[in-house]
């Protein structure tokens, strides 16, 4: 009965599209995929667009890629990323910016294979991939798995140690550091210590990089401020801010990610302190479930996970072979931990 009828409805196809726009199919071919080295003119280029629209037509990517040996699937390489759940915002965005132009993503968890994911790349490029993302939790150096020049490449928080002029995206850890020791500075503080990470690390480097700068231009001698180094952990910053509050204390501590804040704010909790009344204390990372949920609510420096994925999904797919390192802007959150110093008569 045609009253029951289940049966799926009609998929458009390119010849729908030609007979709408009264072209052949050919032509409808050439524009929806994008042929520029066939001459069409404008108008019917228009029209035949418009046909598509109005059909709601949607594209066969898997006929296309027969057809055309091109791939439309993205291979993401990650590294501890999708357990990390501030760093698995790379994956996001980068579906994100591969799927409105028929691109689908495919994630390769590598942290637990004794080969470091070479087997998994290497199936992933029999299979066919358009391209490949690395992807890391924290910027580091990775070992890439060569795959030949036929595959671009996109290297997200993480750089290759094997692969020269690797396309690179990153976070401006630079730019994060230096606006919040600038926040730090414009709230009054002269008496700032400086808790980092590891010396040796890309992110502290570049973040105590700002941070000079930023003493600098707010008339501070950077050799004034006091600068000690840890590993990022809540312990680590617990031990550094004891051991400082006992030669004394700083109006601010600005601290190299948001565990070692959090750390700070209980050794200042333990020496009787108060924050910010006492002491001030900014973070970096606005690590989700943490930094907000502090009390008071942690000053720190939003890293661009998504917004990375996505620029690095997007030079993926565009029409230029990516090149060089691009800097994703970080973002300062202004929040209670952060509040101008009393006057040395109150403390």
């Amino acid at each position: 009965m045609a009253g029951n009828d289940n049966r799926a409805p009609k998929r458009v196809t390119m010849k729908d599209v030609a007979k709408r726009a009264g072209v052949s199919q050919p032509t409808v071919s050439f524009v929806l995929n994008d042929r520029r080295d066939i001459s069409v003119a404008p108008e019917t280029r228009a029209r035949i667009l418009q046909a598509a629209k109005e059909l709601r037509f949607q594209p066969n990517r898997a006929a296309q890629s027969l057809r055309s040996n091109r791939p439309f699937t993205i291979g993401v390489i990650a590294d501890r990323v999708v357990s990390q759940p501030y760093a698995g915002q790379i994956v996001l965005g980068v579906q994100q910016a591969v799927q409105p132009a028929g691109y689908v993503s495919f994630v390769v968890e590598i942290s637990e294979t004794p080969d470091n994911g070479k087997a998994a790349v290497e199936n992933l490029v029999r299979q066919g991939v358009a391209g490949l993302v690395y992807a890391a939790p924290g910027p580091e150096p990775v070992k890439a798995v060569d795959v030949g020049e036929d595959i671009r490449t996109i290297f997200v928080n993480c750089w290759p140690e094997n692969v020269p002029d690797a396309a690179l995206v990153l976070a401006d850890e630079y730019q994060g550091g230096r606006d919040a020791a600038a926040a730090t500075f414009a709230a009054g503080h002269r008496d700032v210590v400086f808790l980092g990470g590891p010396a040796s690390d890309y992110a502290c480097q570049e973040r105590e990089r700002g941070l000079v700068d930023a003493a600098t231009e707010a008339g501070i001698d950077p050799a004034s401020i006091r600068r000690e180094y840890g590993t990022y952990h809540v312990s680590s910053g617990y031990d550094l801010a004891a051991r400082i509050l006992q030669d004394g204390t700083p109006t601010a501590i600005v601290c190299g990610n948001d565990r070692m804040a959090v750390g700070a704010l209980l050794a200042s909790h333990a020496a009787g302190l108060e924050c910010p009344r006492d002491v001030s204390i900014v973070g970096f990372d606005d690590q989700p479930e943490l930094a907000a949920e502090l009390h008071p609510p942690l000053a720190t420096v939003a890293l661009p996970h998504l917004q990375m994925g996505m620029t690095a999904g997007s030079l993926l797919i565009a029409d230029d072979e990516p090149q060089g390192r691009t800097l994703v802007p970080c973002q300062y959150i202004d929040r209670a931990s952060l509040a101008a110093p009393r006057t040395a008569s109150a403390r």
